[in-house]
């Protein structure tokens, strides 16, 4: 029996954001749930990220057979791979990205206090829009929904994220694909680089000519990327390897603030 793939968003979107997979992926169940907090769940304020797991854990037993595959991006990701160490009998795999497990370095979350003191003005969800991609009536109703969670409930987030290590990532049994685009900031190639050291059996890469949010930047080499690794369990070829792609020295000091 084909596996039902799980997708968990980033913490500027809700489920609607993985609508290319949803459509790529019918041949095989798929949830993309909106997480505590966010859009349709605004009833269940955000908490922890071990809260987060053990919803997600209950709507997997609830509309699952059985382990599933989780894919995640930014937010998403951290709660995948929180998910994988808290419930691992409910993890099959995780496919990462844009994943946070460092501590933040002081210009990032500079940046998240600019984004939480305009997190409820309309001209920052339509900037927000235009970083997504979002034209027409897409970026419209997105700026109609936003925000998507409440401020009090990034708070939240950031209090666990900021100082790094949310998960015990060397308690992730699973196996792990966790990727990164060529063009995201120094941070984020850390990152990923610290999960392949705290996840020995863990598969990286970098997604070329992507930033952040490069599930809809360029859906299609996602859709593919993501492709090889559920249908085959491998990395694939596509994937730059993190040595040739990943920022130099010099570029290490020049973080750009970028919401999680």
């Amino acid at each position: 029996m084909t596996r039902t793939a799980l997708f968990l968003h980033g913490g500027t979107a809700g489920g609607w954001a993985w609508q290319p997979q949803i459509e790529a992926f019918d041949d095989r169940p798929t949830l993309a749930p909106d997480l505590p907090g966010y859009l349709s769940r605004a009833d269940e304020r955000w908490t922890s990220f071990d809260l987060a797991a053990d919803r997600i854990a209950a709507l997997i037993a609830e509309k699952a057979d059985g382990p599933v595959d989780v894919i995640g991006l930014s937010l998403g990701a951290i709660t995948a791979l929180h998910l994988a160490s808290r419930h691992p009998d409910l993890v099959a795999s995780a496919f990462v990205t844009g994943t946070s497990v460092l501590p933040y370095p002081s210009a990032q979350r500079a940046g998240n206090r600019i984004s939480l003191a305009l997190w409820n003005r309309r001209f920052y969800w339509a900037g927000m829009a235009r970083v997504l991609g979002l034209r027409g009536d897409d970026a419209e109703s997105f700026v109609a929904m936003a925000p998507p969670v409440s401020r009090s409930s990034i708070r939240d987030q950031l209090r666990e994220v900021h100082p790094g290590g949310v998960t015990r990532l060397e308690s992730v049994t699973a196996p792990v694909l966790a990727v990164v685009g060529e063009h995201e900031s120094a941070y984020f190639h850390r990152s990923l680089s610290a999960i392949g050291a705290a996840i020995p059996h863990a598969e990286i890469g970098v997604a070329p000519g992507m930033h952040h949010g490069w599930s809809g930047e360029d859906d299609v080499l996602f859709n593919r990327i993501l492709r090889v690794w559920l249908d085959e369990g491998r990395k694939s070829d596509e994937l730059l390897p993190p040595t040739s792609a990943s920022p130099s020295a010099a570029q290490l000091g020049e973080e750009r603030p970028r919401r999680q």
